[in-house]
């Protein structure tokens, strides 16, 4: 973790050291960006709005509209070396490994985190050591979280607002489980034809704008664009248990935060 770590943090990762996986996952918006794009290092704009990371170790499809990316440590390339569009512009895999190898603190943490391959840096270790710090951002500790195991007792609203969303409502009929996503795709708007990946719906308070292209600023425009108009105390109730569903220890926690600068080998 301790790698991976550094690693989710090291501008170093893009082709001009500008960018690093932090820079469009923010710890205080649960490791999404709060932009409607971001563009990457050579100012091409974004396409999609930047997802949470949080509990992305349990996601069975990991990006909006592709199913078929499913594993951590191959995702890490779209963002890293991708060109459709530009994200962190790496131009290949050898620069990739020829910056990081080139690293005295990242040789010795390397050969700590994988002694059987004697500390090898090449590229598939370099994904695999950030797939692992991602499989940490854990989040289960909303006020949510809390009702649900007997802690604490929903604020009388967002109590309400739980009511609708799983039950007359029927948003839990995409937004399921303890993830609050069914993993699977969907269209809501007819004249966007386009299949999207539900969205995890934890901290979901922090993570705006919405939607794949981040075209709904606020959690009451994200409601709307379901296309299900709502009497105003109804969708205030519902806005007030998805803001249960914020895990302040999460977007808080040091362990997940920048390292300190200073080598930890």
């Amino acid at each position: 973790m301790q790698l991976g770590r550094r690693l989710f943090y090291d501008a170093d990762l893009s082709a001009d050291g500008s960018m690093s996986c932090a820079t469009c996952h923010a710890q205080r918006h649960a490791f999404a960006d709060g932009n409607r794009t971001h563009p990457g290092v050579t100012d091409q704009p974004g396409v999609r709005n930047v997802p949470s990371l949080a509990n992305v170790g349990a996601f069975s499809t990991l990006t909006w509209i592709d199913q078929h990316v499913t594993r951590l440590d191959r995702q890490f390339f779209i963002p890293v070396i991708g060109h459709h569009p530009v994200e962190m512009g790496m131009p290949d895999r050898a620069t990739l490994v020829g910056r990081i190898a080139g690293n005295v603190c990242y040789r010795h943490l390397f050969a700590r985190a994988f002694p059987r391959a004697q500390g090898r840096i090449d590229a598939v270790s370099i994904a695999t050591a950030v797939a692992l710090f991602e499989r940490t951002l854990v989040s289960r500790d909303s006020a949510w979280d809390q009702a649900r195991q007997g802690q604490a007792r929903l604020e009388p609203e967002a109590a309400r607002g739980q009511a609708l969303f799983f039950g007359r409502e029927h948003c839990a009929a995409c937004h399921a489980g303890a993830l609050l996503t069914d993993m699977r795709f969907h269209t809501i708007d007819p004249t966007h034809p386009a299949r999207i990946r539900t969205p995890s719906l934890r901290n979901v308070a922090v993570t705006a704008p919405y939607l794949h292209d981040g075209t709904a600023p606020t959690l009451r425009a994200a409601i709307a664009a379901h296309g299900q108009a709502l009497p105003d105390d109804d969708e205030a109730a519902l806005e007030s248990f998805l803001r249960a569903l914020t895990d302040a220890h999460f977007l808080h926690d040091p362990a997940l935060a920048l390292p300190p600068e200073s080598c930890p080998a």
